[in-house]
């Protein structure tokens, strides 16, 4: 997996505009996707397709009661059948896809606990990471929330966890992401309102959702719930001094706050993303037909 690298130099107001641009050109495929009622319809997780094991981050609690609003305010426009997946029990960013879905991950299971592993190890070398909610913007496939990156803790841990894989991140060696966002509703039928919606988000193109905090980094799966797909923790990794918690075993810490930087290798897609929650959203490109490449 390759993320798109951004300057921390002085002309920072630069930097955020040209990465702003994804967003603008997101929402103009899912403005003519919703309006021609083309859009991307998910279903179900199933095995072998999207939303498989994966790395998050999970915004902060006032983050999240912030988001959880916002989605509610996206659901009553485009109807009640749709995946509120900014809802508290779903709501992430996704870091990396590691496989396709699997209806049940056992505990002790050899894949897991070596991403378990190469997650603690990442973390040894990373800061907690900072995203500025800087709007919302329509997609193909549903509704997202725009993340400025604060600095560079959150590609740097990135490209960090992609080489403590090594060969276990093979899934998106040759996904390019270049966007952090995390998609607050999903569409799954028709768009009850769609000229309504289309509307709404574009006066909330630039809605400043404050800053959020993130402190550590989840390994996890997706199980659909009878309502939308949720998050199932399996292990967990603090930034800036580790703590993991794996079952069986005790929680420990291990570093102190990391001072140095890795360069960063990656970029990502949004739309063209491969499998988190169904790439966990994989948006940072264009948006693929196969429901596997569907971003979550």
């Amino acid at each position: 997996m390759t993320r798109t690298k951004r300057s921390w130099g002085s002309d920072r107001t630069a930097a955020d505009t040209a990465y702003a641009a994804a967003f603008d050109r997101l929402f103009v495929q899912g403005r003519d996707a919703v309006l021609s009622g083309t859009h991307y319809r998910d279903t179900p997780p199933v095995d072998g397709g999207r939303w498989g094991m994966s790395v998050v981050f999970i915004p902060d609690p006032d983050s999240v009661s912030r988001l959880a609003a916002v989605t509610a305010e996206v659901m009553g426009l485009a109807g009640p059948g749709h995946w509120p997946t900014g809802a508290p029990e779903a709501v992430h960013f996704t870091v990396r896809a590691i496989e396709v879905h699997r209806r049940d991950v056992p505990a002790g299971d050899p894949l897991a606990g070596r991403c378990a592993a190469a997650l603690d190890r990442a973390a040894t070398e990373c800061r907690p990471v900072r995203f500025r909610l800087g709007g919302v913007t329509l997609t193909p496939s549903g509704v997202m929330v725009c993340a400025f990156p604060v600095d560079g803790a959150a590609d740097e841990f990135a490209d960090r966890l992609g080489a403590e894989l090594g060969s276990d991140g093979w899934f998106e060696d040759s996904y390019h992401r270049d966007i952090w966002y995390a998609t607050l509703v999903h569409f799954t039928d028709e768009v009850r309102d769609g000229q309504g919606l289309v509307d709404w988000v574009a006066r909330r193109r630039k809605l400043q959702l404050g800053e959020a905090t993130i402190d550590r980094a989840d390994l996890l799966r997706f199980q659909h719930n009878g309502r939308q797909p949720v998050r199932v923790g399996l292990d967990h990794t603090r930034l800036g001094g580790v703590t993991r918690r794996v079952p069986g075993a005790e929680a420990r810490t291990e570093c102190p706050p990391a001072t140095t930087s890795v360069p960063r290798s990656a970029s990502r897609s949004a739309v063209d993303h491969p499998c988190a929650d169904a790439t966990a959203d994989g948006h940072r490109g264009q948006v693929a037909s196969p429901a596997i490449h569907q971003p979550s």
